[in-house]
């Protein structure tokens, strides 16, 4: 039932939220109308704890406006554990539960855990939550990270689920009232580490418990709260006490993994923050934190230590030994001296103390049962064995953790770890911190290393000193492979290089065929970042930036499997969660790399950014579609993109192609039902001339106008993504599609003008200013002419000769701004219109009197017919326009030549072919070129046969040439 003002409502509520209240008046607000719109049967206690500030009027104002509201004032302070324990004792419902008074619960969660209840049974439900308030913005809580509340499980137990002693909050569950009056659970009220030991006592009298995959919680990290005073000699004392009788709880219990897991627990989040405070504290505080230190190093195991990090361990000898360095271990733990390498006689350091290896291999596994023996096996089996293998395990549901503790007891190298938070990117920094190699290297559990990999990489990096080591590497398909080094930069041997000297580098950015030496990774703070997807793309981009010096070596040293199924990360590129992931990572990205525009880093860079990776993870998204996302997912998404978008200079979008870019803007302003359109159009799902595609593509061109997309990048949309199909078309036209392409012309046009460009005689042109016009007959009849009767008068008259080379000049509009870039000479069979070869001749010179270009008529081969084009390019891009040549003795032809064999080796025969009106001019001699012509009839046109001959080196030679010809001619 949804809190709202009414009559009062008597029946039994099914849930009873206590909300104990002190000093957050400003918060309260926000508390409360989270929880009045729970959709469900509930009362709600407010326990005003005598608060100095305005809470209790805050309270009242609700009480007034809500019937399911209660306000319940205590005279004095006596504490959030007493205050609960009020509340507890008005409650009426079947079910209750305890948050906190400046937090706040997702709307419909209390629901879905009491529907969770009532369904299974069991003692009380649990859900993960979420924590903001700081800079780093809202991420999970970190006692809520096991991988089961993601997964969700019914009637577990501790025995189950040993991992849920990280749990140790109220607020996160909702208990069965009867279950709590029958174990006599209560809140301690003179400590202010009040959830620990309850929630202990929960976890372990529970005959059964459920976790829902969801959040149910936020909580609010702020200056002042109980939380954020961790070091005060009370506090640590409060915690001490709390702690040591939650480890007695969790110890009866009688399930040897949750001990383990708590000690973890508490060595690795809770003794690391509180033991270089105890310095400062009294005698009392001390004894009561040595006695539980001490307790959880005797009861852990040395596998247990080897999880924690050296340094809370060493703090914690110095705690248990006292501050003489010379001081005797006897006495000490056992584990903890296993795992410092320590001696029991008093020595200090053991001489023979086992060293670190040379390389640690950091492994995160999750569900991959099918694949991690060959992984491990091929790991383990490398020519340099001189390792340790951390294998992370991400709380797998198969059989992966089973066959990691085996391969445990076969080798003393692997060291299982079960992943204190979730994700790969918690596993790997979990692994990282028990490091003790000299040099770091991840390995996924589901793919392959060969047998050398690990030999090739530390050799190498051991002669040149370097920072990180790079090595190829290969995919690997069921039943094909495909590696690519030249793209990556990766095809030469090279001992010391940088990001700077060899860019193409950054196109790969993970962090499985690098070795990394640690202490270099440790100087720079480097860590994995938790997201969803691509963790790893920024700590390496800032691991090459940093490097004094890289080392490359082609040879492949990692086979990435590429698996089936929606478990690995490349199934997952189109999930909302993991695109925003990847965007926020590759901005960070960018800011760190391509600080200079104009360097080749960042050109390869924002080519490797944009024009691949991205490309492919926002297409994901529209391919797989958007339809299900809620605005605020949308409104995300889009920021998301933004924030990388709008740092790409205007180089990068138009290397990618004007229609790419034109996708990640309409992507980055919201329009993602206009990118998908557009995104269609460019992979060649949608035609590009149907009428439903030009309306809907001029419709995006207009928005991303409207956004402010560069004219530029909009003049080439315009023209040829729009005009050209609309034009291409025009024999489907209707009146209705003709009327919307002049709102779009009256919209667009004005703005990016074709009238501008270097031809002005073009179709596009034309039907532009008839749009304009607001004609559509005119527009018609513009779109059916000839293309060529309207084509500029581009043309080139053949000046000179070299060998076989010709030398043209060419005339035509060029004006101020526009450029020709070369001849092109395209081939095609016969009538055929298909491209099936291609030349290019040299590069064009162009000056005040035109452009010439050196033409090799040699690189023409016989059998095709070659259309002659000359490439120009103006303000809107690139434009293939057809060329008339001007032969000797005033013939012009069309752009079509025919190169043909003739027998003398000499000479080098051409049929061009001249309008049908032409006369054939007589035979001239002209510089050394002879030129015959015989002239018959074809079809609509006379052919022309050119016969060139190669211009003799003295007279003698010309003389003896031109009696072969004649001699030739009489035969003929």
């Amino acid at each position: 039932m949804t809190g709202t003002p009414g009559t009062r409502d008597e029946q039994i509520p099914l849930l009873s939220v206590v909300v104990p209240v002190y000093g957050v008046e400003r918060y309260l607000d926000d508390c409360l109308n989270s929880l009045v719109d729970q959709d469900l049967a509930q009362e709600i206690i407010v326990v005003v704890d005598a608060s100095p500030d305005r809470s209790v009027v805050v309270a009242r104002e609700f009480e007034a406006a809500y019937d399911q509201v209660r306000v319940v004032e205590n005279p004095v302070n006596i504490g959030l554990g007493a205050a609960r324990n009020v509340g507890l004792g008005h409650a009426r419902g079947k079910y209750v539960t305890f948050p906190d008074s400046d937090d706040m619960v997702v709307p419909g969660a209390y629901a879905s855990l009491v529907a969770s209840l009532e369904r299974s049974g069991s003692d009380f439900a649990t859900a993960y939550a979420d924590e903001f308030g700081t800079s780093s913005g809202r991420h999970r809580y970190w006692t809520t990270r096991p991988a089961v509340y993601a997964t969700g499980a019914e009637g577990a137990t501790l025995a189950d689920l040993p991992e849920l002693v990280y749990d140790h909050t109220a607020w996160t569950k909702v208990f069965r009232r009867e279950f709590l009056v029958r174990e006599d659970l209560r809140w301690p009220e003179t400590t202010k580490c009040e959830d620990v030991v309850p929630s202990m006592r929960a976890y372990a009298a529970a005959s059964a418990f459920d976790v829902v995959p969801l959040c149910l919680y936020l909580y609010r990290r702020r200056p002042g709260s109980i939380t954020t005073a961790l070091t005060s000699s009370r506090t640590i004392l409060d915690w001490a006490v709390q702690v040591r009788e939650a480890f007695r709880v969790v110890e009866g219990v009688g399930v040897p993994e949750a001990v383990q897991l708590f000690v973890e627990k508490v060595l690795r989040y809770e003794v690391a923050s509180r033991i270089t405070s105890l310095g400062d504290v009294d005698d009392e505080t001390r004894l009561a934190a040595t006695t539980l230190v001490a307790e959880l190093l005797e009861a852990s195991e040395a596998a247990t230590l080897r999880r924690v990090p050296t340094a809370t361990l060493t703090a914690a000898l110095g705690l248990l030994a006292g501050p003489e360095p010379e001081a005797r271990h006897e006495g000490l733990p056992a584990p903890l001296l296993e795992a410092l390498a320590l001696t029991t006689d008093g020595s200090g350091p053991a001489p023979a103390a086992q060293p670190g290896p040379m390389v640690s291999v950091v492994m995160p596994t999750f569900d991959v049962d099918p694949w991690i023996d060959a992984c491990v096996r091929s790991v383990l089996e490398q020519t340099m064995g001189d390792l340790e293998l951390i294998v992370v395990d991400d709380h797998s549901t198969d059989g992966t953790w089973e066959k990691v503790l085996d391969w445990a007891r076969r080798d003393a190298r692997v060291v299982p770890v079960r992943n204190p938070g979730s994700g790969g990117a918690q596993a790997r920094n979990a692994g990282l911190e028990l490091a003790r190699g000299r040099y770091v290297i991840f390995c996924d559990g589901d793919d392959l290393v060969p047998r050398h990999a690990y030999r090739t990489l530390l050799d190498l990096a051991e002669s040149s000193a370097a920072d990180v080591t790079v090595g190829g590497f290969q995919r690997v398909w069921t039943s094909t492979t495909w590696s690519d080094p030249k793209k990556y930069g990766l095809e030469t041997r090279l001992e010391r290089t940088t990001l700077d000297l060899n860019p193409r580098m950054i196109r790969n950015r993970t962090c499985w065929n690098r070795l990394i030496r640690r202490d270099f990774w440790v100087e720079h703070k480097l860590h994995f970042p938790t997201t969803p997807r691509g963790n790893d793309m920024l700590p390496m981009t800032a691991a090459m930036r940093f490097a004094r010096s890289i080392a490359v070596t082609p040879e492949v040293v990692y086979h990435y499997r590429a698996r089936p199924g929606a478990s690995s990360m490349t199934a997952r590129l189109g999930d909302v969660r993991s695109l925003i992931g990847y965007f926020v990572q590759e901005r960070l990205c960018a800011v760190l790399v391509a600080d200079d525009d104009r360097s080749e880093l960042a050109r390869e860079y924002w080519h490797a950014a944009l024009g691949s990776d991205a490309w492919a993870t926002l297409g994901k998204l529209l391919q797989d579609g958007f339809d299900h996302l809620e605005q605020e997912d949308r409104a995300a998404v889009s920021a998301a993109v933004a924030g990388l978008v709008s740092l790409a200079p205007f180089e990068a979008l138009e290397r990618i192609g004007a229609r790419r870019a034109l996708v990640f803007h309409l992507a980055a302003h919201g329009h993602l039902d206009l990118a998908r359109t557009v995104w269609e159009r460019e992979v060649g799902k949608r035609y590009a001339s149907g009428s439903d595609t030009i309306t809907t593509f001029a419709e995006a061109l207009s928005a991303a106008m409207a956004d402010g997309l560069d004219r530029r990048l909009a003049g080439r949309l315009w023209r040829n993504d729009v005009m050209r199909p609309f034009i291409d078309g025009s024999h489907a036209w209707d009146d209705k599609l003709g009327e919307r392409m002049m709102v779009f012309a009256s919209k667009i046009d004005p703005e990016v003008s074709l009238r501008s460009t270097a031809t002005p005689a073009t179709r596009e042109v034309r039907v532009a200013e008839a749009l304009l016009h607001g004609e559509l007959n005119d527009v018609w009849r513009e779109s059916q002419y000839n293309p060529y009767r309207y084509r500029p008068k581009f043309a080139a008259s053949v000046t000179g000769v070299r060998g076989r080379v010709l030398h043209l000049r060419g005339s035509g509009p060029v004006r101020p701004g526009v450029r020709v870039l070369r001849l092109l000479a395209l081939g095609s069979v016969g009538k055929q219109r298909d491209v099936h070869s291609q030349r290019v001749f040299g590069r064009v010179s162009v000056n005040e009197k035109g452009w010439s270009v050196d033409a090799d008529l040699t690189a023409l081969e016989p059998g095709y017919d070659w259309r002659l084009r000359v490439i120009v390019q103006d303000a809107f891009g690139e434009l293939e326009l057809p060329v008339r040549i001007e032969w000797p003795g005033g013939v012009s032809s069309l752009s079509v030549v025919r190169p043909m064999r003739l027998a003398n080796g000499d000479e080098l025969g051409l049929r061009t072919f001249a309008s049908g009106t032409a006369r054939v001019a007589t035979a001239v001699r002209w510089r050394g070129i002879r030129v015959g012509r015989r002239a018959r009839k074809l079809r609509a046109y006379r052919a022309v046969e050119w016969r060139i001959q190669r211009a003799a080196k003295n007279r003698r030679n010309r003389k003896k040439a031109e009696l072969q010809i004649a001699s030739r001619r009489n035969d003929a």
